[in-house]
């Protein structure tokens, strides 16, 4: 049991990217989180992997917050506790440029409450 525990983690230990024929490939997760209410922040372990077919100098973004930058590396990755008010975007960008960026998504447990059509009352 033991065994097969400890090979299951080695495997997500060295996973790689999905398999990617573009000059830059990146892995965020996760791609969306949920929360217990609509108001309630989101809160999850972010984690961003990217490789390049060439040395490159990038910077990981959150929102507006500059994460972490690598100086001429052909991949890097990045991990971290994060907690977000809703749709919130990363972006990896060389200098001013952006070259890649996904949006993050907050679904709630609660649904947004919806209004009332009818009158909660009847003639009949």
């Amino acid at each position: 049991m033991f065994g097969l525990f400890f090979a299951g983690n080695m495997l997500l230990a060295t996973a790689q990217l999905p398999e990617c024929s573009a000059e830059l490939c990146w892995s965020v997760s996760p791609a969306f989180c949920v929360s217990a209410t609509v108001e309630q922040n989101c809160k999850a372990q972010l984690s961003v992997r990217w490789s390049s077919t060439k040395a490159q100098s990038l910077c990981l973004y959150f929102a507006q917050q500059q994460l972490q930058c690598w100086q001429e590396a052909q991949q890097g990755q990045w991990q971290q506790e994060l907690s977000w008010p809703g749709k919130t975007q990363v972006r990896l960008q060389n200098n001013a440029q952006v070259l890649l960026q996904k949006e993050l998504i907050v679904l709630s447990r609660q649904p947004e409450k919806r209004r009332r059509l009818v009158a909660p009352w009847s003639v009949f």
